[in-house]
């Protein structure tokens, strides 16, 4: 018999034998994947130029631990390499969160937070983003209330957030972590969309010995499908993730790519600076169209369609895959675009323009005519 957590009706994971391929003939735009074709190339040129043996060999990292420590600016024992920061989180549920504990996230919010929550037995504790007219809000007296009743062991804080695409500032963080080390727990602020938004919680980590940032190369540095991250920690609680990695953090081939990634700075920085030009040009013409649209931290923008959306959804399927909506009511009516570079979206603006005409919609409502 399966451990109690694990034979919960309530955790599911989607369907591992139907296709879920996508049609190379649209634009993807959306996963949140690093769109940039610049930077695509440039990291085909790296794979290409990788010696072969790697694959008939098990990894080695040090030298992406020591690497990865001066691109942070931390000792090489501050971090711990995973598979993803997908697995970044898995390791710190399993190195803090046991049967029973109360674990913090916010919604909406990655999913995984809440499939670790119950694959690890944990009590769930859920602060909801509220819907205003500035987009979802977190009421953070209300997040520090419930900090303070139900002393969570473990709170899951993206920062930027997905999909809201809202950050915090450092001031809101030290408060965050103060206030979850009053109690003894963690805070793992999940940090996927850096350098988007260059907020970081790493200097933090001086005098917050509780707090973990969690890192991915998936975003920024375009090597999604290798799934390699890192956790960034005080020395004490990175030899306890140490302690739950694997026999192996992740493949040879995803330790190669980082490592050579992570000499093309410079070019990251470049494409981060073209993928987000492309994201606020896209978002300034649909507010010149007169969409609501929402600022985002990520590689992503949020835009209300109103009446106009069955349309526009019409017009743009065989064109652009994108995040239709969200099933939470801050984030009620919106759809989420991928970050691409401008001359992308082009086409994307031109086909939302034969909907509405030459005209400017009126808080996103549709004519009588349309």
């Amino acid at each position: 018999m399966p451990r109690p957590a694990i034979g919960d009706a309530g955790l599911t994971r989607p369907d591992w034998t139907t296709p879920l391929e996508r049609d190379p003939a649209l634009l993807w735009l959306d996963k949140n994947e690093n769109g940039d074709p610049a930077m695509a190339d440039l990291v085909a040129g790296l794979l290409a130029g990788l010696d072969p043996g790697i694959l008939s060999t098990y990894p080695e990292l040090t030298g992406l631990y020591h690497l990865l420590a001066d691109h942070v600016g931390v000792d090489p024992s501050m971090i711990v390499v995973t598979g993803g920061a997908d697995g970044g989180i898995r390791s710190v549920f399993d190195a803090f969160v046991s049967p029973g504990d109360a674990v913090l996230r916010l919604e909406p919010t990655y999913a995984m937070y809440d499939v670790y929550g119950r694959i690890y037995g944990a009590r769930q504790i859920v602060v909801d983003y509220r819907a205003s007219t500035e987009g979802p809000v977190l009421d953070l007296d209300a997040l520090h209330s419930t900090l303070a009743s139900e002393a969570p062991r473990l709170v899951c804080l993206p920062n930027p957030a997905s999909p809201t695409g809202t950050v915090l500032d450092l001031g809101e963080l030290v408060s965050i972590a103060e206030a979850v080390a009053r109690h003894g727990g963690v805070l793992l602020v999940d940090e996927a969309y850096h350098p988007f938004d260059p907020i970081t919680a790493v200097p933090l980590l001086v005098d917050h010995p509780n707090l973990v940032v969690v890192r991915t190369f998936s975003k920024a540095w375009a090597l999604s499908g290798l799934r390699i991250g890192y956790c960034v920690a005080d020395p004490d609680l990175t030899r306890l993730l140490h302690k739950v990695r694997p026999g192996y953090e992740t493949n040879f081939v995803a330790v190669r790519m980082a490592e050579a990634v992570l000499a093309e700075e410079e070019a990251m920085l470049r494409s981060v600076a073209r993928l987000n030009d492309g994201r606020d040009r896209f978002v300034g013409e649909m507010a010149d169209l007169g969409f609501r649209t929402l600022p985002s931290g990520g590689n992503f923008l949020l835009v209300e369609f109103g009446d106009y959306a069955p349309k526009v959804h019409r017009v743009l399927e065989d064109l652009v895959l994108y995040r239709r909506d969200f099933g939470h009511p801050s984030l009620a009516g919106f759809s989420r675009f991928s970050a691409t570079t401008a001359d992308r979206f082009v086409p994307v603006v031109a086909r939302i323009r034969t909907v509405i005409g030459d005209g400017q919609v009126t808080s996103a409502r549709a004519s009588d005519d349309l």
